[in-house]
């Protein structure tokens, strides 16, 4: 043995790094013990039955630098009676190191007096150790799972060809203070898999080892696991033994046969249990939470502008804090005998803490450090349990979705499931239902071919809505319900014109992608100038500043797309003429009034993923020609409405002439259009300036002169010459 105060290098380190491994790592036979190994801790491990490769490949070293091992520890100094010693590595979920566990040759004793037989950082969280050896069987539900005590215990049942996890010391499976799974065995898939408890021999006549036992069992059968302990026979004279002296002594098959006749673990006792959640850490909890809400190394609970959003079936939606809460509060009842309000308080705070998306996000979005198809989220069909590029999909390759991943941040998702095209048939009553409703007229069916296209991604940006009129019974209602079954209940929202106008009237908006107002109507008591603002704004993907109940405002743009049905059209009034330059107009003429089809809708139902890929059809369409159709035969109601809008637009295009050389009194032109309005039995018609101001707003190319002979004057537009 060397002497570590002497300073003298060890005869067996031929110059090897004391920090790392070495080019011998590689060029070294794998059955060849490396230079790093000290003679003794290579005894220790032969007699563990570990082999060189094993041992390489868990990056065990020994080292006898005091000043490394100190650093390894977390410690100032390491004292020169612990000798050398060997550290295995235990590795956080990205693959560094998080710390060193270190064997010292000569055991030190605690405070308390009892032996240190293994020493690590203080302050380190504790984790269970997963071999680096195991090559994916923990992801096999299949293959039975064994828990052991220690590291070279865990890397002989690998080597031996059996699934195997180490832990610190038979305590160390949960959060200091409770009887909550550590967050490493919280993710390990354990619904209906065996698991097997494997401490040492002298478990079954140690209390504290099998008090142990009984409540990490009931842990891991709280998680649907079908938990067995197995129960090592001791050596000669009742010697200690552990799992990797079985295996030495007796070998795998042995161990296969002992697994067969394992116990059924014993129930946990009322003091095993009584435990105070006031003794709980706030951010082990939270951690411990998230974890059981995670999915291919993602959290599926993130707090975005301070709301909770969970994400399920193919999209984040929002959680009502209250839900959280109680969801936690019930988390921490399972691990604790007393929970408090203080307590849970504590673990949301953390919660909301760790984890908050930080930076600047916009959904859809894909999240950082995620890896993820380089697809332009503006162009991704997201259904319950597939992610479709739809470019891709339209070029014929094959390699057009993935898997629904929480990967991609996204509010909006199919409420069905992906079905493909040479499984799915056409939607024959669909197809059916939209001749009954236009006949002959091919273009309203192609335009709205193309709206539900539209409708199924988050791009908005041909800042357009529809607008669906025709008398009662006309189909309108069935044309949204269908729609409304595609695109997914929860991404839609039905609010009514007046509601737009209200403080909170945009907050319902957030996250949803079709906004359908339905009987669009507004009475007089509504400020329309500000109903008509919001929707020009929102279709006009302009950022708003949305006012939310009990919650901080928040900004952001909306990814809605409007939808105006009523029996009759709207009086929205804009002079501007900007409203109706971003509406479709389509027409519906009959009415099924009497006569209706009640079973109609389901027979649609049925035909859900055919009319999908109808729509898909659609969104090719309008991506080819790069705008949405204005059917004709809707011209004469887009006119109607134009004059509803704006008055004064229908009274130019009735009585004046434009052209730049062309111009008129401001006051002979007000009495004009004052004369023309009782004509047209349209009452209250704004005073001069208010004229003024929508004549301008609807001739952007108007100028006002003024000279002293002919006063003022507006310069390109006259009225027009009588006969």
């Amino acid at each position: 043995m060397i002497d570590i105060a002497e300073h003298e290098p060890a005869p067996w380190e031929d110059g090897a790094s004391a920090v790392g491994m070495t080019t011998a790592t590689t060029t070294s036979p794998a059955d060849e013990w490396p230079s790093w190994i000290h003679p003794n801790h290579r005894a220790e491990f032969e007699a563990s039955g570990l082999t060189a490769a094993t041992i390489r490949a868990a990056e065990i070293r020994s080292e006898h630098d005091r000043s490394i091992l100190a650093d390894w520890v977390g410690r100032k100094t390491w004292p020169a009676s612990y000798r050398s010693a060997w550290a295995v590595p235990y590795f956080d979920d990205t693959g560094a190191v998080a710390f060193r566990r270190v064997k010292p040759d000569n055991t030190p004793k605690g405070r308390d007096g009892r032996p240190q037989k293994y020493l690590h950082p203080r302050g380190a969280i504790v984790r269970a150790y997963i071999p680096p050896t195991l090559n994916g069987e923990l992801a096999e539900c299949h293959k039975p799972l064994l828990i052991t005590e220690g590291e070279k215990k865990a890397l002989s049942a690998v080597q031996h060809g059996f699934c195997c996890i180490g832990l610190m010391g038979v305590a160390c499976w949960c959060i200091l203070k409770t009887t909550a799974l550590l967050p490493q065995l919280e993710r390990l898939p354990v619904k209906t898999r065996r698991v097997f408890i494997a401490f040492d021999s002298d478990a079954a006549t140690n209390d504290g080892i099998v008090a142990e036992e009984r409540k990490l069992a009931a842990a891991l059968k709280a998680r649907g696991a079908v938990v067995k302990v197995l129960r090592l026979p001791p050596g000669p004279d009742e010697q200690k033994v552990g799992l990797d002296d079985f295996l030495v002594c007796h070998g795998a098959d042995a161990l296969w046969e002992l697994m067969e006749k394992a116990e059924e673990p014993e129930e946990p006792r009322a003091e095993d249990l009584k435990l105070s959640a006031g003794e709980s850490i706030p951010e082990f909890e939270a951690e411990r939470y998230l974890s059981t809400h995670h999915r291919n190394g993602r959290a599926l609970l993130v707090v975005f502008n301070r709301e909770f959003w969970r994400w399920s079936h193919g999209c984040y939606r929002v959680v009502d804090d209250g839900v959280v809460r109680a969801d936690v509060t019930r988390s921490l009842n399972r691990a604790y005998f007393k929970v408090t309000q203080s307590a849970v308080n504590n673990v949301m705070g953390q919660l909301r803490a760790q984890a908050t998306l930080f930076g600047s996000i916009e959904p859809p979005t894909w999240l950082p450090d995620s890896e993820h198809p380089q697809w332009d989220p503006r162009e991704l069909l997201v259904t319950r349990d597939k992610i479709i590029h739809l470019p891709t999909l339209c070029s014929g390759a094959t390699d057009y979705s993935i898997d629904a991943t929480p990967a991609l941040f996204t509010s909006s998702a199919l409420e069905f499931s992906w079905v493909d095209a040479d499984k799915c048939p056409r939607p024959a009553r669909w197809l059916q239902f939209l001749e009954e409703l236009w006949g002959g007229d091919a273009e309203s069916i192609e335009a709205l071919q193309m709206w539900f296209g539209y409708v199924l991604t988050a791009d908005t940006s041909l800042q357009k809505m529809l607008g669906l009129f025709g008398p009662r019974r006309s189909g309108k209602g069935t044309i949204l319900r269908v729609l409304q079954a595609l695109v997914g209940k929860g991404n839609v929202v039905s609010p009514t014109l007046s509601s737009l106008a209200l403080n909170f009237g945009l907050w319902p908006l957030i996250g949803k992608t079709l906004a359908i107002i339905s009987d669009a109507r507004l009475s007089g008591r509504v400020d329309a100038a500000v109903v008509v603002e919001r929707i020009l704004s929102i279709t006009g993907e302009d950022t708003q500043t949305i006012d939310r109940k009990n919650l901080p405002h928040v900004t952001c743009r909306l990814p809605t797309r409007f939808m105006l049905v009523s029996n009759e059209l709207p009086r929205l009034t804009d002079a501007s003429g900007a409203l109706l330059s971003r509406m479709i107009v389509l027409r519906l003429t009959r009415s099924w009034y009497g006569t209706e089809d009640i079973h109609l809708e389901q027979k649609l139902a049925a035909e859900l993923p055919g009319i999908l890929w109808w729509a898909i059809e659609g969104w090719q369409s309008l991506r080819a020609r790069g705008r949405l159709l204005q059917p004709a035969s809707a011209g004469e109601m887009l006119e109607d409405w134009e004059d509803l809008a704006s008055p004064v637009q229908a009274f130019v295009r009735d009585r004046c002439e434009l052209g730049p050389e062309r111009h008129v009194g401001r006051r002979e032109l007000y009495d004009a259009f004052v004369g023309w309005c009782e004509e047209n039995g349209r009452k209250h018609p704004p005073d001069q300036a208010g004229f003024g101001r929508d004549l301008h707003a609807a001739l952007p190319g108007l100028r006002t002169t003024q000279n002293r002979r002919e006063g003022r004057r507006y310069v390109g537009v006259d009225l027009q010459q009588e006969g």
